[in-house]
């Protein structure tokens, strides 16, 4: 152990009163220890400084026996500060401290398990509840889900493809929305909130969740081929021409676009545009990352 003065000794104990106080156990554990392990291989300090010093370490050792995981294992009056003992109380707080936060650690995995199954619980219902018609049900098991578990990953998006997949995509919106308010660089919601509302008919709102996918992840296969599939919805035969084009700049053996393009290619120009027909991908003024 490397010799410590007093001042480093004192500031460890001071750290270990005041995380006991916070309840931070585990904390003030290793501080304590760090505090009398230190003293005990001190041996420059005398006279006044040194009764300052044990009183201090006195007070520190007198906190700790008050911590419930030092209670359970040393009882009352069993544990006490004496000169010389410093070395050995450090060792027996330092093992203290690994148990608690051993202990923290497997209740933490409990509780995250637990977490787990409630939300797949949640899910299950929710499911079933789509199978059965009960959609107004199935909606209120995702919004219980999503409040209660949002540390969740993907429970947004989830929730909102489990409606979009019930048929109710512009009740999905929400859910995706909020998605994309958790993880912006995301782009699966995006996407998927632009077919929710492509499907619903609102070729606007799907352009703009399009384009915002694109400024916010940059130009994907993914984000290319919505953007075509809605344009083809919409009749926007220029622009779905444009998106395909960028789609195959990307990824040149993409198994949809041949489809896309047969569909594409005979109405170009019939949708009120200037025909297109120079090959050249979209070119779009967005950053790209």
């Amino acid at each position: 152990m490397v010799q410590k003065g007093a001042k480093t000794v004192k500031e460890a104990a001071s750290r270990a009163l005041a995380l006991a106080r916070r309840g931070e156990s585990a904390r003030a554990l290793r501080c304590a220890a760090e505090a009398l392990l230190g003293a005990g291989v001190e041996k420059t300090v005398f006279g006044r400084e040194r009764i300052e010093l044990e009183f201090k370490l006195r007070e520190v050792v007198e906190a700790m026996v008050l911590l419930p995981e030092v209670a359970a294992v040393a009882p009352a009056g069993r544990l006490v500060y004496k000169k010389g003992l410093e070395r050995k109380l450090g060792q027996f707080f330092d093992t203290v401290a690994t148990k608690t936060e051993a202990a923290a650690e497997e209740a933490a995995r409990a509780a995250e398990e637990a977490a787990r199954q409630e939300a797949e619980g949640l899910f299950q219902q929710a499911r079933q509840a789509v199978n059965a018609g009960e959609y107004p049900a199935a909606r209120r098991l995702l919004n219980a889900v999503c409040e209660r578990h949002p540390e969740r990953p993907g429970v947004h998006f989830e929730s909102g493809e489990l409606l979009v997949r019930a048929g109710f995509p512009l009740d999905a919106l929400p859910f995706f929305e909020k998605a994309i308010e958790v993880a912006p660089r995301d782009g699966r919601a995006y996407i998927a909130a632009a077919d929710a509302c492509r499907d619903a008919g609102e070729q606007g709102r799907a352009e703009k969740y399009l384009k915002a996918a694109i400024k916010q992840v940059g130009g994907t296969p993914t984000a290319y081929l919505a953007m075509a599939r809605m344009y083809v919805a919409g009749r926007k035969w220029d622009k779905a021409h444009d998106a395909v084009k960028s789609l195959l700049s990307l990824e040149p053996e993409h198994p949809e676009a041949a489809r896309l393009m047969e569909e594409i290619l005979p109405r170009v120009g019939m949708d009120g545009g200037a025909a297109r027909r120079s090959g050249k991908p979209i070119i779009l003024d967005f950053p790209k990352f």
